[in-house]
C-alpha cells in the first residue's frame, strides 16, 4: 500500500531513510494519474522493499516546484535523499515493474553501501 504525504517535514524524513522510495506526484483532477492510481497501488504491494507514497501537486505545491513537476502524472525514485529515476506520464503495469526492477538492481549498491555505514564498517 502507498501512503499520502500530507506535510513536507514527513517527506524529507522519509526520503533521507534507508529504503527506495517511490513518489506518485498526481491530481485528482488528472484523467491519467487517476488510471495510474490503481497500477501504483497494486505494484506497491508487490514491493514491500521499497516505500511508496503519493503527492498531490496541488495540496504540496512546494514539493512539486522542488522537483520541476510540470506534467503529471510522474513517478520519481529516490534512494537516500537523491533523485535515481523517473517514469513520466501514464504507464502499463508491466512497463512500471520493468522499471522498479531495473532501479532496484542499479541502486542496490547505494543501499548496500548505506547499510555498511550504517553497520560501521564502511569501506
Amino acid at each position: 500500500m502507498s501512503s499520502d504525504i500530507t506535510q513536507e517535514t514527513e517527506w524529507n524524513s522519509l526520503i533521507s531513510g534507508k529504503k527506495l522510495v517511490a513518489a506518485d506526484f498526481w491530481a485528482p483532477w488528472c484523467p491519467y494519474c487517476m488510471r495510474l492510481k490503481p497500477v501504483f497501488e497494486l505494484i506497491s504491494s508487490k514491493y514491500p522493499e521499497i516505500t511508496f507514497v503519493k503527492i498531490n501537486v496541488d495540496e504540496q505545491a512546494s514539493l512539486a516546484s522542488r522537483y520541476g513537476i510540470r506534467g503529471i502524472p510522474v513517478i520519481k525514485f529516490f534512494c537516500e535523499s537523491r533523485e535515481v529515476g523517473e517514469v513520466v506520464g501514464y504507464v502499463p503495469q508491466q512497463e512500471l515493474e520493468n522499471k522498479i526492477s531495473q532501479l532496484s538492481s542499479e541502486v542496490h549498491t547505494c543501499l548496500a553501501n548505506t547499510s555498511l555505514k550504517e553497520n560501521g564498517n564502511s569501506k
